[in-house]
């Protein structure tokens, strides 16, 4: 199933950049978002991008027919390999999620693009749920969770990029 959240900020790409591979953002957005525990990395690359790593617990948000398939708890894994800012200044990242021991994923791209008011965050991918005759129907749950999920992250950015202006 095709996800995309696209959000528009009154900060620059290298601001709303800033934000994304700033170690107290992730986890604040971790803290927000409900995780029973996380770990955040972020590693700087030599070329201005980065890699940017995020493990979080969190405790399912799912209709109860598919509790008994998660469990009481979800372990997501989220990584996020950011490419040096192009000509145009426009960053992208290719974004995968994975989910521990669930047949369910998604893999898809971040791009960060200049606007005459600030900029645009586009998060694109495809959520897949393997597990036949209900992955069709998981799959629209787990999109719920994960554009939450950004929703918050880039609430958490914005109000970061405002605070260090």
């Amino acid at each position: 199933m095709r996800l995309r959240v696209e959000t528009s900020a009154p900060a620059t790409v290298e601001q709303a950049f800033a934000s994304r591979v700033e170690q107290s953002v992730r986890e604040q957005a971790c803290r927000e978002s409900g995780a029973l525990s996380y770990d955040v990395l972020i590693e700087p690359a030599s070329d201005g991008g980065a890699r940017v790593q995020v493990q979080r617990v969190m405790a399912p948000q799912v209709p109860d027919y598919m509790r008994k398939f998660v469990g009481e708890s979800i372990a997501i894994g989220q990584v996020e390999q950011w490419s040096p800012p192009g000509p145009t200044g426009v960053r992208t990242a290719v974004v995968t999620v994975t989910v521990k021991g669930q047949p369910a994923s998604m893999s898809g791209s971040i791009t960060l693009s200049p606007t005459p008011d600030g900029s645009t965050e586009l998060v694109t991918g495809e959520v897949k749920v393997a597990i036949p005759l209900l992955g069709r129907k998981i799959e629209p749950e787990i999109v719920k969770v994960i554009e939450a999920a950004l929703r918050i992250e880039q609430r958490v950015a914005q109000d970061w990029v405002r605070q260090n202006r």
